[in-house]
């Protein structure tokens, strides 16, 4: 066997070198205008998101904050209100009627691209775009800023494995960051671009403030400072560029600000989120798993390569130069790992609890920018490592073949391989079939999902009580409540998922507990025991139950009127609530 172990390696190893060198060879001979690499790199990105072309609907994408959420939340504002709606809109088809900021509280240009082609083909476009402007800004920001012309092969390799992360959903939140930061550079600089302004004004557009905008002024903010303290003046082209980027989050975000500051009726759920402290060991697994592993909101897979080539580059790094650029950002990532850890240590937690009731922001999420600074880390690495060694492309281009496999093995297709496809997940023509039997509009009734996420039904047009949002009234979280108080009391850590949390509210029953994703290709074994208060859900408008299992414990309350045969959902009961 280990002989086997070896000869395979022996395979590996030559391939590597075979594949390195001609890599080396090509870049080097035929790619020396940095055109010709961009060129190179956007035919790569088109062919690696090809699959999302050939498999169309039948691609099986992320289901969580996606599937489940977001693209729904993309139909619903399509559908009833439009791109640029009034942030007045009250949407009735999610929890008896939620304002835009609650359904999508931006005036996201990533819409127009769902607006012209649909919500599968929109997606896929923004793909296509996420990809190449992630692409096009590390190249550039590496090039001129970190590695300044050297070992183009290197700038290349680390900004195309960069444009393949499997960024979330469908927005340049994270891929957009390297242009951001490129653009403000360029601009602190001096240099009078018309492209650079374009891009800062653009990129709130595109962008959220809450998960990585908020974060990335921030450091803008320190670098303005920074400036101030180094040349003992105001670097007004900075100041300029920064006051930009704020003026047009707060236009792209408007529904937001209007909600937070103009709209006194809305109390958020968010007022009582709640975090359970964890002590000083968990604290410290909580940061070194954040810097190991991070976020899978944010993946930067730097765990199993880049990490190895950041230690070997720190014992070979001789360039001071080098070192200070390296060096501040890795103290970044330190820092911001330590905090998202010890942000729930039991001794901070009523300083952040007093700070979300001012300002209801995730104050942790400086982890969306860690992607970005890992690869500018590791293309400062490989360059530093290039000088001190010998044999160096075999050397370099094994790391950078190596972290291209590992990307590759989290493409999102490949990744939710196991999962249902586009087209199951929604289960258009089961849901039509569903809409016909009950025979009136579906605006006359509301409906409740067990087993089944509520946005399937939104997707399907069908107005629900339930569903999922980041910020909705919390008066409507304490009504919900009363519907499953029953069903939590019986479980407390499904009690504290919702008491403390709370953005999805769910019919959770103890049976099937919260994670859905069980439930696909496969008959769910019935509900003998449900404990929901059907009074409850007829006080507030519901009159129909979708539910992917039988209940067997029904009371006079409700009762099953047909059953619905599918692919994903093997069988839906639809029940009736009197």
């Amino acid at each position: 066997m280990m002989s086997a172990f070896f000869r395979m390696f022996s395979y590996l190893s030559s391939g590597i070198l075979i594949i390195n060198n001609y890599y080396i060879k090509f870049i080097k001979t035929h790619l020396k205008n940095e055109y010709n690499l961009i060129i190179l790199g956007l035919g790569i990105i088109i062919l690696y998101f090809s699959p999302y072309v050939f498999l169309g609907k039948n691609s099986s994408l992320l289901i969580p904050d996606n599937l489940d959420s977001n693209l729904v939340w993309v139909k619903i504002l399509l559908t009833n209100g439009g791109i640029f709606s009034s942030p007045n809109l009250i949407f009735d088809q999610i929890m008896n009627g939620l304002p835009r900021s609650s359904v999508y509280g931006t005036y996201d240009i990533s819409l127009i691209w769902f607006k012209i082609f649909g919500i599968y083909w929109g997606y896929v476009v923004n793909k296509f775009l996420i990809g190449i402007i992630a692409f096009v800004g590390m190249f550039f920001l590496l090039k001129v800023y970190f590695l300044k012309n050297k070992e183009s092969f290197i700038n290349f390799g680390v900004a195309l494995i960069f444009a393949f992360l499997p960024f979330w959903s469908f927005t340049i939140t994270i891929a957009g960051l390297p242009i951001l930061f490129y653009a403000f550079l360029n601009i602190r600089n001096g240099k009078k671009s018309i492209i650079d302004w374009i891009i800062l004004i653009f990129f709130p557009f595109y962008s959220s403030l809450i998960l990585s905008g908020f974060f990335i002024m921030f450091i803008f903010l320190l670098i303005l400072i920074y400036d101030i303290i180094k040349l003992r003046r105001i670097n007004y082209y900075s100041f300029a560029s920064l006051c930009f980027l704020a003026m047009g989050y707060i236009i792209s975000h408007f529904p937001l600000f209007f909600d937070f500051f103009f709209n006194d009726d809305f109390v958020s759920h968010r007022k009582e989120f709640k975090t359970i402290g964890i002590n000083f060991n968990g604290a410290v697994v909580k940061s070194i798993d954040m810097f190991l592993l991070g976020q899978w909101h944010a993946y930067s897979l730097q765990r199993y390569i880049s990490i190895p080539v950041l230690i070997f580059s720190i014992i070979l790094l001789k360039d001071k130069r080098v070192n200070l650029k390296f060096l501040s950002i890795l103290v970044f990532i330190i820092i911001t790992s330590l905090f998202y850890g010890f942000i729930d240590w039991t001794p901070f937690l009523p300083f952040k609890n007093q700070l979300n009731e001012i300002i209801p922001i995730q104050f942790d999420r400086f982890h969306f920018l860690h992607p970005m600074f890992w690869y500018i880390i590791l293309g400062i690495s490989l360059v530093g490592i290039s000088r001190n060694i010998r044999n160096k492309n075999l050397v370099l281009g094994s790391f950078l073949l190596l972290q291209l496999m590992y990307v590759l093995s989290f493409h999102e297709l490949y990744k939710n391989r196991n999962s249902p496809s586009f087209s199951d997940f929604y289960s258009v023509e089961q849901f039509n079939a569903i809409e016909k039997f009950i025979g009136k509009p579906k605006e006359s009734y509301r409906t409740i999902s067990i087993g089944i996420y509520p946005g399937v039904s939104q997707y399907n047009g069908f107005y629900t009580l339930d569903g999922y949002s980041s910020s909705y009234p919390l008066q409507y979280k304490h009504q919900f409540r009363k519907i499953i108080c029953s069903e939590l009391d019986k479980d407390l850590k499904l009690k504290q998922y919702f008491d403390n949390w709370g953005s999805r509210a769910y019919i959770f029953t103890t049976e099937l507990g919260k994670n859905y994703d069980d439930f696909f290709y496969k008959t769910v074994q019935p509900v003998n025991n449900l404990q929901i208060d059907f009074k409850e859900v007829k006080k507030m408008g519901g009159d129909y139950i979708i539910s992917v299992t039988e209940i067997k414990n029904r009371s006079e309350n409700i009762d099953l009127i047909q059953t619905f045969k599918g692919t994903a959902y093997s069988k839906i009961y639809l029940y009736y609530i009197y």
